[in-house]
C-alpha cells in the first residue's frame, strides 16, 4: 500500500472557489533531506565506493525515524545519481532509515534558491540532528 494514501490531504481552494493543489494537514510536515553531509560523510558521485559503509551521524536516524513514526512525510532529496540508487536504498535500509521517497539527481553545487507557491522552511545542517527548531527572524528573498 502507499504510505501516502493514509494521510488525510485536506482539499484547498483558492480565493475565486477554484480547487488547488490539496494540503497535509497542518500538523504533519514534508521533510526534505539531503544525504552526503547532513546524514552521514559528505561522499561525492565520484566515489560510491565510499557509500556502502560510511556511518551515519549520530541521531540521525534517531530522530528522523521519529518523524517518521509520528506520521511526517520523510522524503531523502539528493544530488546522488540514477546510477547510485540501489546503494543508496540498499545503504538507507542497512542504517534502519525509515523514509517514504527518495528523490535522486538534485542539482549539485548548493546555493539552492527553492521558488514555490507553498511554504518552504529551510534548515541548515551545522553538526547535529535534534528534534527541536529554534525560530529566528532573517531576510529572505522575494519576487518584487
Amino acid at each position: 500500500m502507499d504510505p501516502l494514501q493514509e494521510l488525510k490531504l485536506e482539499k484547498h481552494y483558492n480565493e475565486e472557489g477554484k480547487l488547488e493543489s490539496p494540503l497535509l494537514p497542518e500538523d504533519v510536515k514534508n521533510f526534505l533531506v539531503d544525504i552526503d553531509g547532513t546524514i552521514c560523510e559528505d561522499i561525492p558521485n565520484e566515489e560510491p565506493h565510499r557509500m556502502v559503509d560510511v556511518e551515519p551521524f549520530p541521531d540521525a536516524v534517531k530522530v528522523i525515524n521519529q518523524w517518521y513514526e509520528e506520521g511526517h512525510i520523510i522524503t531523502f532529496f539528493t544530488s546522488r545519481t540514477d546510477e547510485h540508487k540501489e546503494i543508496t536504498e540498499t545503504w538507507l535500509k542497512k542504517c534502519g532509515f525509515k523514509y517514504h521517497f527518495l528523490l535522486l539527481n538534485k542539482p549539485r553545487g548548493g546555493n539552492y534558491h527553492w521558488i514555490d507557491n507553498h511554504i518552504v522552511r529551510a534548515t541548515r545542517y551545522e553538526g547535529k540532528f535534534t528534534r527541536e527548531f529554534v525560530e529566528v527572524t532573517k531576510k529572505v528573498q522575494v519576487f518584487e
